[in-house]
């Protein structure tokens, strides 16, 4: 592998994914921005140098004076990843991929690409390019041989951040509330749903990081104009102690906070305090369904769906907006049970919801039970979005699943919904509210036009 330059190159792709008609998703701004490829330009050492292409924003050159090429992908953007992977290997370019589905379905990549990177990448990846520099891989698959502790992360470029457009930032609306930068605290999760990559990926684990070293990192997105902020974790306050010592060092910061989340944060009144205080305007938290017999058959009884509109409700009250994310069509799910769980988020007047149909994830437990029982429909994953019935519904036809689904989207955007939702405000945050009443009405407009919200 020649060096070019007196240094050689790599072009790190984050793949975006097909729309329903076959073209490549592109947006011209993004509310946020991964951080997978600063974070691998971060770890990189200086014998190399680093073109990064979110495929989201901007089509991977395909003509590249790259000498390795490296894709990283999730969930719906693999088939569109996997696309890409092959069109570089026929031009002669030596290609590596990572990311969850990568990592829990080795074999399946590596027929894509010349070798992986097999779970976290502060080990592996300088490893891999350690062997690229003394003159080609060693291995197909590098993975660590442990875990990073998280301490003395190396900083990552905030201007390289693929999605970040720094000529926006003098629009206000654009500054003050749409864009956030993002920014890990922690990684893992100690629960093990069954449809979730997380602890296959993170090997069960949980960790945090210093917490200087997070407040730092928020100071650099201070300097840059910004107050926000998205945690890119999938689930900070699973160590409460550390949480709450983190929200309490956030407060004089004045910064505005968003994550993922379970919907534990609430069960704790001190927590959900200090996370208000901390500048937390808006959670997505993973409520799947409104029956306990469906969570209790995804391996998620720890959260009690009794106790969810008690739970929303002390949200509201301290002004943080909630993201639901809902999967309709689960086992135990009938036709009506659609229309029950849209009833009961306008009640809990829910700013906005993201409704999956179950999605199969390979690795992971709930996709084995849905091989085992012989329900999976298709492996054609570009078909692996929120509103495809990939396997077969116990209680339904997957057809009946599909009409159900987009008919939910529909009724939930609906100006009757809407108005439901919203009014009368919550008297905290509503500067906020009105941000996703806006927001909502445009997924209402793209509704209309045809388009699903999430999916552009």
């Amino acid at each position: 592998m020649p060096a070019r330059g007196g240094r050689r190159k790599i072009l790190l792709i984050s793949s975006s994914h097909r729309r329903p008609d076959g073209s490549v998703a592109r947006v011209g701004r993004y509310w946020t921005s991964g951080l997978t490829l600063v974070h691998l330009e971060a770890l990189t050492p200086p014998d190399f140098t680093c073109e990064l292409v979110d495929d989201f924003m901007d089509e991977p050159p395909l003509d590249t004076d790259a000498d390795l090429v490296g894709i990283t992908a999730m969930g719906l953007q693999i088939g569109r990843a996997y696309r890409l992977a092959d069109a570089y290997r026929s031009r002669g370019l030596p290609v590596v991929m990572g990311g969850e589905w990568v990592s829990l379905n080795p074999e399946q990549a590596l027929e894509h690409c010349d070798a992986i990177v097999k779970g976290e990448a502060e080990y592996a990846w300088p490893e891999l390019l350690a062997d690229v520099q003394r003159g080609g891989f060693r291995k197909r698959v590098y993975q660590g041989e442990k875990l990073h502790d998280l301490r003395g992360l190396p900083v990552v470029d905030l201007d390289h951040l693929p999605l970040w457009r720094p000529e926006l930032m003098r629009e206000r609306v654009y500054r003050e509330y749409y864009f956030q930068f993002p920014l890990y605290v922690t990684r893992g999760c100690p629960f093990r749903c069954d449809y979730c990559c997380i602890t296959q990926f993170h090997d069960g684990t949980y960790r945090k990081r210093p917490i200087a070293e997070v407040l730092r990192d928020l100071e650099a997105i201070r300097a840059k104009g910004s107050r926000n902020v998205l945690f890119m974790d999938d689930n900070p306050v699973a160590d409460r102690r550390y949480a709450k010592e983190l929200f309490r060092s956030m407060i004089p910061k004045s910064m505005r906070w968003c994550s993922q989340c379970t919907i534990q944060i609430a069960e704790d009144e001190e927590l959900l305090d200090l996370a208000a205080k901390s500048g937390c305007f808006l959670l997505s938290i993973g409520f799947e369904t409104i029956k306990q017999s469906n969570l209790d058959g995804i391996n998620k009884p720890w959260a009690q769906a009794r106790e969810y509109a008690r739970l929303i409700r002390l949200l509201r009250r301290r002004g943080i907006q909630v993201v639901a994310l809902i999967m309709i069509g689960l086992d135990d799910d009938h036709p009506a049970d659609f229309d029950r769980t849209l009833e009961f988020l306008i009640r809990q007047k829910v700013p906005l919801a993201k409704f999956h149909l179950p999605i199969p994830y390979p690795g992971t437990p709930f996709y084995d039970r849905m091989e085992k029982e012989g329900r999976i429909l298709t492996r054609d994953w570009d078909r692996y979005h929120y509103g495809s019935a990939v396997i077969r519904p116990k209680r339904m036809t997957p057809e009946m699943a599909e009409q159900k689904f987009w008919a939910t989207y529909r009724d939930f955007f609906s100006m009757r919904s809407i108005l439901r939702r919203f009014f009368p405000p919550s008297p905290r945050n509503l500067k906020i509210q009105m941000h996703y009443l806006t927001a909502n009405l445009i997924f209402r407009k793209m509704q209309q036009a045809g388009k699903h919200p999430y999916l552009y």
